[in-house]
């Protein structure tokens, strides 16, 4: 009996021996991250400005402090009809970096505006119609703001914009769609709904007596106040535009960021008051 308990012993042990080894658990591999998106060098920049992957940079060469960042977002233009955008631009460029500032102006894309006639215009998501594109709009600026905040020597950013990019900013602030200290709107208005978030940078908004969209920018201090979302709001005579007023006021607004809202002194401009517009065929706007 011993020795049929060893030999049985020794089979099993022979067994065990020629029993393969269990196969290593498969990890399953995280998906690859989706690259950034890789823009072109611009082709459009205004004078004063270096044309960078993505965008136009705009900074001041003899700045030895860092030079925060103000991202300005254009209003809709035709894409043969680019001159009022680049002066525009060239004014917004020339005043801020006298300032301290580096400007990155990006552009919109061609055929975002809803309205059918505006197929061949640069534009922005701007509405509750086109608003779900903001987020991969936002995505194609990272390589242009990482390369200004680098070459700024500056993590602070501010964004500026204008008409339908003042549209855009709002959106920009109200669906946190991108960080910035302060935003800017220039002749914009609300994209609804406006609801307070947890981060609600302060907002400055700027419009002009003669112009129609003053009545939406009434409409969005409104809406601000009732969500208790920091803000001012200030209008100039005169109508549509970005004036060299509107440019002074929002870099003054940006160096006074920190400040309780409304401002204490106010800015030079008189607080916006509904006007009668006469009646007349209104171009759509977004």
């Amino acid at each position: 009996m011993a020795g049929a308990t060893v030999g049985a012993g020794v089979g099993l042990f022979s067994s065990m021996k020629r029993a393969p080894p269990r196969p290593a658990p498969v990890q399953a591999e995280k998906p690859a991250e989706p690259a950034p998106p890789v823009e072109p060098v611009a082709d459009w920049c205004a004078p004063g400005y270096e044309a960078i992957a993505g965008g136009c940079l705009a900074l001041s060469a003899s700045a030895a402090a860092p030079q925060p960042v103000l991202l300005y977002l254009h209003g809709r233009y035709a894409h043969d009809a680019a001159t009022e955008e680049v002066d525009r631009q060239r004014r917004l460029g020339a005043t801020a970096t006298a300032r301290g500032f580096a400007v990155l102006a990006v552009r919109g894309r061609m055929g975002e505006c809803t309205a059918a006639e505006l197929a061949h215009w640069y534009c922005w998501p701007s509405n509750e119609h086109n608003e779900e594109g903001g987020s991969a709009v936002v995505a194609t600026w990272a390589g242009a703001l990482a390369e200004a905040h680098r070459r700024a020597r500056s993590k602070t950013q501010y964004v500026l914009g204008f008409s339908n990019g003042a549209y855009f900013a709002g959106l920009l602030a109200t669906r946190a769609l991108l960080d910035a200290e302060a935003f800017v709107i220039v002749c914009g208005g609300p994209v609804e709904p406006v609801r307070a978030l947890p981060r609600t940078p302060p907002l400055l908004l700027l419009s002009a007596d003669d112009d129609i969209d003053q009545d939406d920018m009434i409409h969005l201090d409104a809406e601000l106040t009732r969500e208790h979302w920091p803000h001012d709001s200030y209008a100039r005579a005169g109508g549509h535009g970005l004036t060299d007023q509107d440019i002074d006021e929002a870099l003054t607004f940006f160096t006074r960021d920190k400040e309780t809202l409304p401002l204490e002194p106010p800015l030079s401009s008189h607080r916006p008051v509904l006007h009668a517009h006469e009646v007349v065929a209104e171009e759509p706007k977004l």
